[in-house]
């Protein structure tokens, strides 16, 4: 009776391992969409940014990124995302008179994604290319004047990260991020879906 009832257990099991592996696996191959948010930490000086001198900036803002990707093997995926990186508050003096304003900067491109499958956890990194705009508004309020300038510029783009793919079609991932020119460090978390 103790064998037939061990044979039933150990057959149970197996049958049910199977289910739950699809319940956990990993992300494999197929088209993602995922979407993070979280804070940009500015890496230059008030008049870099603004061309303004003696600017004082605000230098961390809320950021976040929506992207889709094609996980064309195990350990490399493509993928194309827009990063908002947040806007950063300006104030500076001329003589004696205030300049206030706002800088906000913006990237979309690409990316290679190389990634190290290890059980439901992912590590990757990236290296691509972006088109990103810095938009900056500056107002004179003793004149009563607005100045606005836009530049776009082409700049690479690299980061690291880990997904825990938690449930099937479902990650969570962490990451950071940064363009070589616009020289803001992103820190975000969010989701990524998988579709099967």
């Amino acid at each position: 009776m103790k064998s037939i009832a061990t044979t039933a257990l150990i057959a149970a099991s197996l049958a049910a391992a199977p289910a739950f592996a699809q319940q956990v696996a990993p992300f494999n191959q197929g088209w993602y969409f995922g979407a993070g948010i979280g804070q940009g930490h500015l890496g230059v000086s008030g008049n870099d940014l603004t061309g303004f001198p003696n600017a004082s900036v605000s230098n961390t803002e809320t950021t976040y990124t929506i992207r889709a990707g094609w996980r064309f093997m195990p350990y490399m995926a493509l993928e194309v995302g827009y990063y908002d990186l947040g806007k950063y508050s300006f104030h500076s003096t001329a003589s004696g008179t205030n300049i206030d304003g706002q800088t906000k900067i913006k990237s979309v491109g690409g990316s290679l994604v190389g990634i190290l499958p290890i059980d439901q956890f992912d590590l990757y990194g990236r290296i691509g290319w972006v088109r990103s705009e810095v938009k900056t508004n500056a107002s004179v309020p003793l004149i009563q004047t607005n100045f606005n300038e836009k530049d776009h510029q082409n700049e690479a783009t690299y980061g690291v990260g880990g997904r825990w793919n938690f449930v099937q079609n479902w990650g969570v991932f962490a990451e950071w991020f940064k363009n070589d020119k616009t020289k803001i460090d992103s820190y975000v978390i969010g989701v990524d879906f998988l579709f099967r």
